[in-house]
């Protein structure tokens, strides 16, 4: 199987909404269209994080890929999307929000580091090493664009994979990563870039 890593780019965006669209990851009324962990401009007015409405989601996701908000990578098999993970590197209100759950600490201003968190595979290609390559491509550009780390929130057990969009502990350790923190059961992995 051919898989091809694409960054996420506005152009792109229809693209991205029709993977959520089609591809099952969670009961259909919370198809999640990824539109939570996103850069911190897109929070501007209420705050909100998650929108009640699909429709609203999916619209949602269009304006924040549109924009530049939402950053990650999809995986391509061919013409068709198999696979997505969300990588950012300035949600500073997600990480603040994942600080209540794992033990994230605080940056200083000298040091950049790239989040990655979440995946989603189709289900006809999981356990294929889809959402290895897209970890694998994310380290490559994060080191390019000169981040000093990559950093994942896991959970130390994983159960099954429609639940547990983080990916597996193991895949970071395979990819380099090292347990950075860890609390009830809830893992900081960082991978050191320079």
């Amino acid at each position: 199987m051919e898989i091809e890593i694409k960054k996420l780019t506005p152009e792109l965006a229809e693209d991205y909404v029709h993977f959520f669209d089609v591809t099952p990851h969670n009961f259909n009324e919370c198809i999640c269209y990824c539109v939570t962990w996103r850069s911190d401009n897109s929070y501007a007015g209420d705050g909100d994080h998650w929108f009640p409405a699909q429709e609203e989601r999916r619209a949602r996701a269009l304006q924040f890929v549109k924009s530049g908000s939402l950053q990650g990578y999809l995986a391509y098999c061919g013409d068709e999307i198999v696979g997505w993970c969300n990588a950012n590197a300035d949600c500073r209100f997600c990480l603040n929000y994942l600080r209540s759950y794992w033990p994230i600490e605080e940056y200083s201003a000298d040091i950049k580091v790239k989040s990655i968190f979440c995946f989603v595979v189709a289900p006809k290609v999981q356990r294929m090493g889809v959402a290895t390559k897209l970890l694998e491509r994310v380290c490559l550009d994060a080191a390019a664009d000169g981040f000093d780390f990559a950093e994942a929130y896991v959970n130390k057990e994983f159960t099954e994979t429609d639940h547990e969009f983080r990916g597996p502990l193991t895949m970071y350790e395979k990819c380099g990563f090292s347990r950075y923190g860890e609390r009830e059961g809830r893992v900081v992995m960082r991978k050191a870039l320079k």
